[in-house]
Parts: C-alpha cells; structure tokens; sequence
C-alpha cells in the first residue's frame, strides 16, 4: 500500500524534467490508474491537483475494512 494514494480522474500526460541526466519526461496516465503522489509535490503538480483523488481518506488508513478486495482470487 503507498503511503498516499491517489486515483487519477481523467486521462492525463503527465510532463516532468526530473531524469537524471536533464531530460525531460513524458508518460501517458488513463483515469482510474492509482498512483502514489506527495500532496503539495512536485509530482502532484505535473499531474495536475484537479486530477487527483484521493482513494482512501486519511482518516480510514490501516482500517482493513475499507480496502477493496477486487482483485483478491483464489
């Protein structure tokens, strides 16, 4: 689980500058997509805030009760 997930609202090209020899940095985002981004980052902003959800509230972190079992099969 990260630390602060995200879901992402709508599709999204998501730009940065961050690689480690100067490049600049593209990739293509689908809505849905959980991603784990710093409030207030740098990350966040190149996502853009009014892309961003939160998927699980504060609030409700650690209780298992409200973690989706989806994807659990036997």
């Amino acid at each position: 689980m990260s630390q602060f997930p995200r879901r992402v609202l709508t599709d999204v090209n998501v730009s940065w500058d961050h690689h480690a020899n100067g490049a600049g940095r593209s990739t293509f985002t689908r809505h849905g997509t959980v991603v784990d981004v710093v409030p207030g980052s740098a990350l966040e902003a190149a996502y853009g805030n009014a892309s961003l959800s939160g998927v699980i509230p504060v609030s409700q972190r650690g209780n298992e009760s409200c973690l989706s079992k989806a994807c659990v099969t036997n």
